[in-house]
């Protein structure tokens, strides 16, 4: 563990080289580096000043004897001063070599013209090259059109009649025509640039408008490529891609992969299989060097040959993190067997992680990384405790099965809730079933994969082989996908995170003071030499273990330790029934913001489209924080005033946003809303008339404004009319056992508007559920929606004692005559709107 403060010093440098200028990470680097050097002068000093006469194992031995007389007495331990300034020195080194590797980095990505031309966020057309495979991204939410995302570095582009060259790295954003491209390829693209926040691996992105014209990679990357499409061809062929799934165990090639079955791995959290992992590394590393050692190759041999492979086999599955992470602690790992170190597993993922963060500060964000050094830290460090434990009442080689994927969704489980608010509840299980095949599906795999690419016609029988290890895999998380409860809620966000690490850390503690335990395999030494298996300080023996009688304690933690995550989130929330605003409730939310609009309609469990972001950040931010809102499908503001975007900053900050869609009467976006939306890569589209859009249970048409030459608002506003451009969008919120609630959403569309969208659109006469009372209830708004739509509910977004005498007394009167039941967040606060049985309620809060 002495490596534990260099590798979290590495990690909080990486986070902040990355987001820093490169002067500034130069300056940083050098000052660090100093002080290091500084250290270990110090520690020089201070070491030389000590008796000449003891050795180095005199003085070993003397300090060991010391400790342990200290341990063993009151006295405290003496201070060591040399000691001290040599353990700051190597973290503080590692702190240096991160910054200044981030800031070389950063220097040659942004050197150059192509850097103001990102910051001027112009159009560009240039030649690139991949550094990943083209993966699907979220479809058009108007248009349903496929989206394909690729990493690509711009070797040279053309802005302004100017062509010069780059080595920046750029996220491109394109249709069908992009899903082809491979890692190492090149083409050209044309689009309109986009500056990304700072710490974001790539530092625009690009809509791409022009079709690729696309070079296959030669080399490494061209061969691998080949690989992947011939095995991808070859299992489809003979029938055995398994839904895709055999692709992405063998290749963690997830393009053919069927949604529903990708699904099925998500909720019986199986989806770690759907892809290489670190896991797959140790397989083929323990395969060739044992299939070596078998041949009589000598262990150096066997070592460099391993290697050798795991390098191939990693550029054949692309470095993704949590390949890369396992490459390098599996090579670290054999020098350390081959150096007689023996088998260091925490220290040794501790170096891989300073060593990878060094090479690619990038990776400190990195949400695959992160789930990749969880679970790896889960297995070395409550792995063995977790064995043990098990296998004083059950046979050694269930208990390691069964630890195997406790250990990993306990450290795993506070990072999977921030990606998904939703608890696997048959994880564990699914895994336990799964696991035993996934050793043949990699080796037989990558088996046939060699086989095709060198003699294709005897590959069926490896193709068979590894395809029925995925047929058990997909059989597996369909059956218990199946099973009742298999995906329940969990509170989104920060609380989540704090919860479940809670719940982890209640576990793991728990399986510690376990195994302090007297184990029934005390002092039975291993019969042979290298038999048996280390945990703590007992020798665990497969053969020696034997049926007991199971005892009461045991039984207690070990259900404890499954259930308490489910169990958990089950009594939140029958505690928690009937808790206005609750996140499992609500269907729409109107956020207090004051004299402003902002409203956010609910699409699943921490998602919701938000329609306008009132004038400030942090009630918006506030808000959706309260209501559990981690992802947003759809970001609409309906037109650009400064009480409906000022808070676009807030719905930003910390969440996933999707899509944004906006409607304007001027010729483009105020400036401080371009600078609010700089913060988030997600595409915009301007709204017209005729768009749709669907996410979860909510449905969307944009009703206003009409698509016409010169104007966004049409004909009956004038082009400088920014109300009457207003966005008007009906929502449809319906599940399969619920009839589905209307929402007419109106921004501050004023009466030309409203005479206009409702002679365009004679449904509206059947009436809406929810109506959005126009401009925040003015007179100007007129009450021709409400006569039209007949509501049952009118939400007025209002601040309290504004200076308007919104709302008008006359729209309120309307109203209450009507029979509609009237909601203003100057009265009740946030309202939060939610279904019980044919009705809804509605709540305020404070």
């Amino acid at each position: 563990m002495r490596l534990l403060p260099t590798a979290a010093a590495a990690w909080a440098a990486a986070f902040l080289a990355v987001r820093l200028p490169p002067s500034s990470g130069w300056l940083t680097a050098g000052i660090v580096a100093a002080v290091s050097v500084g250290f270990l002068l110090l520690t020089g000093v201070l070491a030389r000043r000590r008796p000449a006469a003891l050795s180095d194992r005199a003085e070993r031995s003397s300090r060991a004897e010391l400790s342990n007389r200290a341990a063993l007495s009151d006295s405290p331990a003496r201070f060591n001063p040399a000691a001290l300034f040599r353990g700051t020195a190597v973290p503080l080194a590692a702190v240096a070599l991160v910054c200044a590797g981030a800031a070389g980095a950063l220097a040659e990505r942004s050197n150059g013209p192509m850097a103001g031309v990102i910051a001027a966020e112009r159009s560009v057309s240039g030649e690139f090259r991949a550094v990943s495979d083209a993966r699907a991204a979220t479809p058009d939410r108007f248009t349903g059109r496929p989206r394909y995302l690729v990493d690509a570095v711009a070797d040279s582009a053309t802005a302004d009649g100017k062509r010069f060259g780059s080595a920046a790295p750029i996220l491109v954003v394109g249709g069908d025509d992009y899903a082809g491209i491979r890692w190492g390829d090149g083409f050209s693209s044309a689009g309109a640039l986009s500056k990304l926040p700072p710490g974001d691996r790539n530092l625009a992105l690009l809509r791409a408008a022009a079709a690729p014209d696309i070079r296959p990679a030669g080399g490494w990357y061209g061969a691998t490529a080949q690989l992947r499409a011939d095995f991808v061809q070859a299992s489809a062929d003979r029938g055995v891609s398994v839904d895709g799934l055999l692709a992405g165990m063998v290749l963690g090639d997830r393009s053919t992969l069927d949604p529903d079955l990708g699904q099925a791995m998500k909720t019986t959290g199986l989806t770690h299989l759907t892809a290489v992992s670190g896991a797959n590394c140790s397989y083929l590393l323990a395969f060739i060097f044992l299939t070596a050692r078998a041949a009589r190759v000598p262990r150096a041999a066997a070592v460099l040959l391993a290697l050798a492979g795991l390098a191939a086999f990693v550029l054949l599955v692309r470095p993704d993190p949590s390949v890369l992470r396992a490459a390098v602690m599996g090579g670290l790992g054999t020098l350390a067997v081959l150096s007689g170190r023996g088998r260091l597993p925490v220290a040794l993922l501790l170096l891989s992680i300073t060593v990878l963060l060094a090479i690619d500060p990038w990776l400190c964000t990195s949400y695959a990384f992160i789930l990749s050094v969880c679970a790896t830290l889960g297995l070395v460090v409550l792995g063995p405790h977790l064995v043990l434990v098990l296998s004083r009442r059950l046979p050694l080689w269930f208990a390691a099965s069964l630890a195997v994927p406790i250990a990993a969704q306990l450290f795993c489980a506070p990072v999977l809730v921030l990606l998904q608010p939703q608890l696997p509840v048959y994880s564990v299980p699914a895994n336990l079933v799964a696991a035993p095949v996934v050793p043949v599906v990699t080796i037989v795999g990558m088996l046939a994969v060699a086989v095709v690419g060198l003699a294709p016609p005897l590959a069926a029988a490896p193709l068979v082989a590894s395809a029925a290890g995925a047929w058990w895999v997909a059989g597996t998380a369909r059956t218990f996908e199946s099973a009742p409860g298999a995906l329940q809620p969990w509170p989104a966000g920060g609380p989540g995170f704090v919860l479940m690490a809670a719940a982890a850390a209640g576990g793991t503690a728990l399986v510690l003071y376990l195994s302090r335990g007297r184990s029934r395999h005390r002092d039975r030494p291993p019969r042979r030499r290298g038999h048996g298996w280390k945990a703590g300080r007992w020798s665990v023996v497969p053969w020696q273990a034997r049926p007991g009688k199971v005892g009461r304690w045991t039984v207690a933690g070990a259900v404890v330790v499954l259930i308490l995550p489910a169990g958990t989130v089950l009594a939140l929330r029958s505690v928690g029934e009937g808790l206005p605003g609750q996140a499992d409730e609500w269907v729409l939310a109107a956020c207090d913001v004051g004299q402003g609009d902002g409203l956010a309609v609910r699409t699943g469990p921490g998602s919701a489209v938000v329609v306008d972001t009132g004038g400030e950040p942090a009630a918006m931010e506030t808000c959706l924080d309260r209501l559990g809102v981690q992802n947003v499908d759809l970001l609409v503001l309906t037109h650009a005033h400064l009480d409906h975007y000022g808070g676009a900053a807030g719905v930003i900050s910390g969440r996933t946003v999707r899509e944004v869609g906006y409607s304007t009467a001027g010729a483009g976006l105020p400036r401080d809303l371009e600078d609010a939306l700089a913060g988030s890569t997600a595409p915009r589209t301007q709204l017209t008339a005729g768009m749709t859009g669907s996410a979860g249970d909510v449905s969307w048409e944009v009703l206003w404004p009409p698509e016409t030459a010169g104007s966004t608002s049409g004909s009956a506003a004038g082009e400088d009319d920014e109300n009457n451009a207003s966005a008007v969008l009906l929502l449809s919120v319906g599940t399969a056992d619920r009839t589905p609630l209307t929402i007419l959403l109106t921004g501050d569309a004023e009466t030309d508007a409203a005479t206009a969208v409702l002679a365009s659109h004679p449904g509206l006469r059947s009436g809406v559920d929810v109506l959005k009372v126009p401009h925040h209830g003015a007179r100007n708004g007129g009450d021709a929606w409400l006569r039209a739509t007949r509501p049952s509910l009118a939400v007025i977004s209002v601040g309290a004692d504004n200076d308007y005498g919104h709302p008008a007394p006359q729209i309120i009167e309307g109203l209450e005559r009507s029979g509609t039941a009237v909601a203003r967040t100057d009265v009740l606060g946030t309202i939060v709107v939610a279904r019980e049985e044919d009705a809804l309620r509605i709540s305020g809060l404070r």
